[in-house]
């Protein structure tokens, strides 16, 4: 039995139907292959293109949307890769590295409450899998490391030269970031010098601008001050100049009980590699007297997160308390070697050791200790 033209005819366009399908199933698959690659070799934007292409015909396959959130992190726009990797690992639940990826992009995205709560659930998902409660303890590190509020104890002493005393000092400080953004800061610092004892209370904030600048407003009070000012009020702009240079302007307004001291800072910073460079230029004024000038330089290494070891030179002129109820602007020059190191994301130590000429009238020698701490 011969078969009818519309059998032949419907057959023949089933099987171009079928190869058309396959060509394109063909071509998707080398678009995605393609796209994979380009991501290996570091190039994430033509990557996510591809990736958003392929999407357009099918917004649920989940290897092109793990694949697209893989180049959207690369991209460093994490936010936007999260909902798609969550959309596919909806879908797919048991597709193990859409839960790592998803994490990852939560923690750089700063969603960390979020990324502790789907890490916790991978560990319960994935029994045989150790990565979820490792990647659990790096989220936590970064959390305190960007989030966490700080709390800096520390003590001071210091010995001044021909028997002419000691200083001692004591400072507690908090700070706490309320946004992204926006830092406040709280401290109490005690002092004690030439046997008379003072008490200080400081205040403050930093707010940080999409602009690249960033503002420290702080207040220090202590009413019944002899050595320390009474009142002083301390405004900090600045901003990136370029990758690796930044400049900022210090104002500070200081009224001991018989002067009052204007200062003004500019300060110039470089860093190159792990090392990084600071110059600052002041100009001192007290009540009645001229402008005098002073200079400092600050040398520093970074290393692990957030430790640093320091190497501070100061020459110049500034104003400093000599004796209770005296402020003096005398020749200084200091040198100092200094350092903060964190043995873990939420317990550091810091130190001090350092050497200060007060003019003709003493020298001191200084050492301090300090424990930091974030929660």
């Amino acid at each position: 039995m011969r078969p009818s033209a519309l059998s032949l005819c419907l057959c023949v366009c089933l099987q171009v139907a079928a190869l058309t399908e396959a060509r394109a199933q063909a071509d998707d698959d080398a678009r995605y292959e393609l796209a994979r690659a380009q991501l290996r070799a570091g190039n994430p934007a033509a990557a996510e293109t591809v990736f958003g292409e392929l999407l357009a015909g099918d917004p649920d396959n989940v290897d092109w949307l793990l694949g697209r959130g893989q180049a959207l992190l690369a991209l460093d726009r994490a936010a936007d890769a999260v909902p798609l990797l969550d959309r596919a690992r909806t879908r797919s639940p048991g597709y193990e590295d859409l839960w790592r990826v998803e994490a990852t992009a939560l923690e750089a995205s700063g969603q960390y409450a979020c990324a502790t709560a789907l890490l916790e659930q991978a560990a319960r998902q994935f029994p045989g899998s150790s990565w979820p409660l490792a990647q659990r303890e790096t989220v936590r590190e970064r959390e305190l490391l960007s989030a966490g509020t700080r709390a800096s104890l520390g003590s001071s002493y210091e010995r001044l030269s021909d028997s002419k005393g000691e200083w001692r000092a004591a400072t507690l400080d908090l700070d706490h970031p309320v946004t992204a953004d926006v830092r406040v800061f709280a401290g109490l610092h005690a002092e004690e010098r030439f046997g008379v004892r003072d008490g200080q209370l400081a205040l403050g904030f930093v707010r940080r601008f999409d602009s690249g600048w960033a503002a420290a407003v702080g207040a220090d009070v202590a009413p019944d001050a002899t050595v320390l000012p009474k009142a002083a009020y301390q405004v900090e702009v600045g901003r990136p100049v370029t990758s690796n240079t930044s400049l900022s302007l210090r104002a500070r307004h200081a009224r001991h009980e018989t002067v009052t001291v204007n200062v003004v800072a500019a300060t110039a910073d470089v860093s190159a590699g792990d090392h990084r460079f600071a110059y600052s230029l002041t100009a001192t004024r007290p009540t009645d007297l001229d402008t005098s000038f002073g200079h400092s330089l600050r040398v520093s290494r970074d290393y692990g997160s957030g430790s640093h070891v320091s190497l501070a030179l100061a020459h110049g002129e500034e104003a400093e308390t000599i004796a209770p109820g005296r402020v003096l602007v005398t020749r200084v020059d200091a040198l100092a070697l200094m350092g903060v190191h964190w043995k873990s994301a939420a317990w550091g130590g810091a130190w001090e050791i350092g050497w200060h000429r007060q003019g003709d009238l003493y020298y001191r020698m200084r050492v301090r200790l300090g424990l930091e701490h974030r929660f």
